[in-house]
């Protein structure tokens, strides 16, 4: 039998021993006084980055290139929360879209497009470098290692040639970049519209290990 203790912490309390509950089929019953990443963004290790130059989307299913590449130069692993995607000029016709991303395997860092990382929780910005946590890449070319769609399909209708859609798609952890690999992103969708995309990623830099 496994008996469970849990401690009560916060700023000015004194690790007191709190009872966990369970219901009648014995799951474990949790209830979050805070809104969902507030534990994890007080942490401090949240960030976001996105292009800084519009591109054209792909008409097909990304393969070996990626328009923005996420690799991994630490220790720690990359936690993705969202994925985003900016339609900044929009051409007047039905279109659709979608933000397509994937893990690789263990490689070598991209050619260095150095970009701004901005804090999630109001810490300095960085710019990365060849030699920082968080190598990035625009417009690399990379060895798939599959990719698939996130999100909703974007599907909308201009009269004009103005600023289209934006959209921005919970990931939730459910993507992970070890050290040594790279995230890889890019927008695929029925018109590719040369200089009319921007996109970008949230994500959170988690001490631990893949094989925890």
């Amino acid at each position: 039998m496994v008996q469970m203790k849990m401690r009560q912490r916060f700023t000015g309390g004194n690790d007191n021993g709190v009872e966990p509950g369970a219901d009648a089929q014995k799951n474990l019953l949790v209830a979050s006084g805070n809104p969902s990443y507030a534990e994890v963004r007080r942490r401090g290790e949240g960030w976001t980055v996105q292009t800084t130059t519009l591109f054209a989307p792909l008409v097909a299913i990304p393969t070996t290139t990626a328009i923005l590449e996420l690799y991994n130069n630490g220790q720690r692993l990359l936690v993705v929360s969202d994925l985003f995607a900016m339609h900044v000029l929009a051409t007047a016709v039905v279109q659709t879209h979608a933000i397509y991303a994937g893990i690789t395997t263990k490689k070598k860092s991209p050619t260095l497009t150095a970009l701004v990382v901005n804090s999630l929780s109001g810490k300095e910005l960085k710019t990365t470098s060849v030699d920082s946590e968080l190598v990035t890449g625009v417009g690399t070319t990379i060895i798939s290692n599959g990719w698939r769609p996130w999100g909703g399909l974007q599907n909308f209708n201009l009269g004009a040639a103005t600023p289209g859609e934006s959209w921005s798609v919970p990931v939730d952890g459910k993507l992970v970049v070890p050290p040594g690999a790279s995230l890889v992103l890019h927008v695929a969708g029925a018109l590719a519209t040369a200089s009319s995309f921007q996109m970008g990623c949230d994500f959170d830099w988690v001490s631990a290990r893949l094989d925890d």
